[in-house]
């Protein structure tokens, strides 16, 4: 299996493991002191992914029972870095006509660009999606 192929396989599990409600599973894949952001958040949320984003994932997970993921495309990047277009997401709290259904299991397009060592492990993901669409949700259930 060539380099390209590993980062694909570990992003496939990393994927894999946010979709399974595995957070420890996804942590096993980053390095010590990788860092994360949420571009959404703003420009200004670089954060550890351990204790920083960890606690997004998990509490999301924990608001979201039925929280899925689905990866659209992975395109390989310079060197160690993937691009992943995926589809995150589950019941939704209220109607948002054309973008989501309340109750229904929707999902939101996200993209991510995910950086590995030479080890194979995550040391920066940066995550992009149209927030938007998740200010008109929150808006929605008020």
């Amino acid at each position: 299996m060539n380099k390209n192929d590993d980062v694909k396989a570990i992003t496939r599990k990393f994927f894999a493991a946010y979709d399974a409600h595995d957070v420890d599973g996804m942590l096993a894949l980053c390095a010590d002191g990788a860092q994360g952001r949420y571009l959404p958040y703003g420009k200004k949320s670089l954060m550890p992914i351990r204790g920083g984003l960890e606690q997004i994932w998990r509490g999301l997970l924990g608001a979201v029972p039925d929280f899925g993921v689905k990866v659209d495309e992975m395109i390989q990047a310079e060197g160690s870095i993937i691009v992943v277009q995926a589809q995150l997401g589950g019941a939704m709290p209220a109607d948002v006509p054309g973008l989501v259904t309340k109750g229904k299991s929707d999902r939101i397009a996200h993209a991510y660009i995910i950086r590995y060592n030479a080890d194979g492990k995550i040391t920066r993901l940066d995550c992009y999606w149209d927030n938007t669409s998740i200010n008109a949700i929150k808006a929605s259930a008020l």
